[in-house]
């Protein structure tokens, strides 16, 4: 199935166009299917692929937890991992290690469209429908930014083969303290001595 995908990169190729270039990150790391051929960007990518066994390049590790540090990548591009049963946790996962205010795109083939099904056959009931695409990420929280000439592309039945979910994760405040002027702070040393002559 993950073979099929690679036959939807010109409508990918398409909706990319322009797009990673514009929301300005340094470089970003790609999850992807290990037979699906990457979109044109011209953004630096560390790529991460799955197979079977799990995440195969550029080492072997189990899908269950990506080998990053907590709130440590500034942009995350999901592809194609959502018709997996273990998509929606390294969904979760990836939000786990993306900085706050860092960036999320997810693509997902559309199951509405014809293209889908004649690549994918009856394997396109296991795609999220663009209601259900949209609504895992608002889930957990995402602060939704979907390009405008995108908007109804993905909603109506048929538009586009493929789903494209923009997003960021909530920035974090910062934690400002009250100053205590209740506490006097004394500090005691030499300032050294200076002289000023009149003109």
């Amino acid at each position: 199935m993950t073979a099929a995908f690679a036959r939807l990169q010109r409508a990918e190729n398409s909706l990319m166009a322009g797009l990673v270039d514009t929301v300005g990150v340094d470089w970003i790391l790609e999850l992807a299917p290990v037979h699906s051929p990457s979109p044109i960007i011209h953004v630096p990518r560390h790529r991460m692929l799955l197979g079977e066994d799990g995440w195969v390049w550029p080492f072997r590790c189990l899908p269950a937890e990506l080998p990053f540090a907590d709130e440590d990548l500034p942009a995350i591009m999901i592809r194609h991992m959502f018709w997996l049963p273990t998509g929606t946790s390294i969904l979760r996962d990836a939000l786990r290690c993306l900085k706050p205010g860092g960036l999320l795109i997810s693509v997902s083939a559309n199951p509405w469209h014809r293209l889908s099904w004649n690549e994918l056959g009856r394997a396109a009931f296991r795609l999220p429908a663009w209601p259900r695409f949209l609504m895992q990420h608002a889930g957990l929280g995402l602060q939704l930014q979907i390009p405008v000439r995108y908007h109804w592309t993905g909603v109506l039945p048929g538009v586009s083969p493929v789903l494209m979910v923009v997003a960021r994760k909530p920035a974090r405040a910062i934690r400002i303290r009250r100053p205590d002027f209740s506490r006097k702070h004394i500090s005691i040393g030499t300032a050294p001595a200076s002289g000023c002559r009149a003109a």
